[in-house]
């Protein structure tokens, strides 16, 4: 992938290149050299027009929301594991059963 002045160049899986135009880069420019960087691959939409490919960045969905839930529910799982740690185990006491027999001693 080639970012540049006037928009970017990105191989797709297939070998072939595609182009992301100027404004496209502009919104997604450091999701696209972050990346570039770390050698990742990324979702895109690709159009043909006549016979070039123009690829647009289908952005991540992010829920602001359901982070939030998560992050307060994986925080009562730490508090959890805490508690459990500075409690002492429980006390247990072992039972012994005389076997039973059917056959009646001698």
């Amino acid at each position: 992938m080639q970012i540049h002045a006037h928009g970017a160049l990105v191989r797709l899986e297939n070998g072939e290149l595609a182009s992301i135009n100027e404004s496209e880069v502009a919104i997604y420019r450091k999701f696209l050299e972050h990346a570039m960087q770390v050698d990742r691959e990324i979702e895109l939409a690709v159009i043909a027009h006549d016979r070039r490919l123009e690829a647009k960045v289908i952005p991540l969905q992010r829920d602001d929301a359901f982070e939030e839930q998560l992050m307060r529910f994986n925080k009562g799982d730490e508090e959890e594991r805490a508690e459990a740690l500075n409690d002492p185990p429980p006390s247990r006491r072992r039972r012994f059963v005389p076997k039973k027999r059917d056959d009646p001693k001698p």
